[in-house]
């Protein structure tokens, strides 16, 4: 009896090691799963929207890609190879686009959002920093070199990945990728292959950037700490923009003229030279002010986390708010046309009227 009990204990104790070994070998990442196709991508949460020419192209939680040629009447899953949240999206022209977030993904479509394919993620990107920053040296010349080089070899021995937040292209080979701790990547090849910029920005703290955009003059990151950056072109880097908010900031909108900064707790600047001065607006809420956009005809548009819908004529002097029948915490916002905004937050994507 004692020998039978011994021989079903190591049948059970062997079963449950090859289940586990089983386990471990099919076990696949976020990185490496496709998104799962589901009739209610529309439905839940999505944190951000770009338009595609004629298109709506909305990016959310575990790799859902949803698109719409009807200005956000019907929705159509796009097949996308992760599971990844997503958190950013950017369309320079109607068919090429670019999605990111986390575990440090890049997307590309070049089919206007229909199907994408994997450019780049957090395994990578780490190796390929680790690569670029191997033997710099800690002279003063090499200061911001020296600290990327620690950062990036921190990365690997931790065996972390780090999200990326933001993504921009200018047009269809030159774009940037930007996420936490300094997280910032450049192509000219249309995200064929990246490089680390870490050296390249005024940011010693290794703040976190929430946001990269650009107008037709220059381009400009925000993050913490009420921090902006704006691109210099021949340096190519990064100079550090302080404004009197302290906080968080999470985007940033430029149209040429003015600049709109904003943030937590309905924090809202403006600046009419580039950075130099700011004003602290009031756009008539306290919530965390979560995404923006400016019209064609000049108007601005901002959305919180509090499901308000804010608009203004006069450069963000004073605000007008059309109420939702059905609120939720907003996170972006797109124009679909004829008086009409596209919002997506936490329960998906829907039709508002401009107040």
């Amino acid at each position: 009896m004692h020998n039978h009990v011994m021989r079903v204990a190591r049948l059970v104790f062997l079963g449950g090691t090859l289940c586990a070994s089983w386990g471990a070998l099919a076990y696949r990442g976020p990185v490496d799963t496709p998104a799962v196709s589901s009739k209610f991508a529309a439905t839940a949460p999505l944190l951000a929207i770009a338009r595609a020419g004629d298109r709506l192209v909305a990016v959310g939680l575990r790799g859902h890609i949803v698109y719409s040629d009807d200005e956000g009447k019907s929705w159509t899953q796009a097949r996308v190879p992760v599971s990844s949240d997503l958190v950013a999206v950017t369309f320079p022209s109607p068919k090429n686009g670019w999605a990111t977030g986390h575990e440090g993904v890049v997307l590309h479509s070049g089919d206007g959002g229909a199907t994408w394919v994997k450019q780049l993620d957090g395994r990578q990107a780490a190796a390929l920093v680790a690569r670029y920053y191997a033997g710099s040296t800690s002279s003063a010349a090499d200061a911001d070199f020296a600290r990327a080089a620690r950062q990036a070899t921190a990365v690997v021995a931790e065996g972390n990945t780090q999200a990326l937040l933001d993504i921009r292209f200018d047009n269809e080979n030159s774009g940037f990728a930007v996420g936490t701790f300094n997280r910032i990547f450049h192509t000219d090849d249309g995200g064929k292959t990246w490089e680390p910029w870490m050296h390249r920005t005024d940011n010693p703290r290794e703040l976190h950037f929430y946001s990269i955009s650009s107008d037709s003059r220059n381009t400009y990151l925000t993050g913490e700490r009420g921090m902006v950056w704006r691109l210099d072109a021949a340096l190519k880097r990064f100079v550090a923009i302080p404004t009197p908010y302290t906080g968080t900031l999470f985007g940033l909108l430029a149209d040429g003229t003015d600049l709109l900064a904003y943030g937590m707790r309905g924090s809202l600047l403006r600046s009419g030279d580039g950075g130099k001065l700011w004003e602290k607006l009031s756009p008539g809420t306290t919530a965390g002010i979560s995404g923006g956009t400016v019209l064609s005809g000049g108007r601005i548009v901002i959305v919180t986390q509090a499901g308000e819908v804010r608009t203004s004529g006069d450069r963000g002097t004073t605000f007008d708010t059309r109420k939702s029948a059905q609120p939720m915490p907003y996170y972006g916002v797109a124009s679909a046309g004829q008086g009409k905004l596209v919002v997506v937050g936490a329960t998906g994507a829907k039709v508002e009227l401009l107040p």
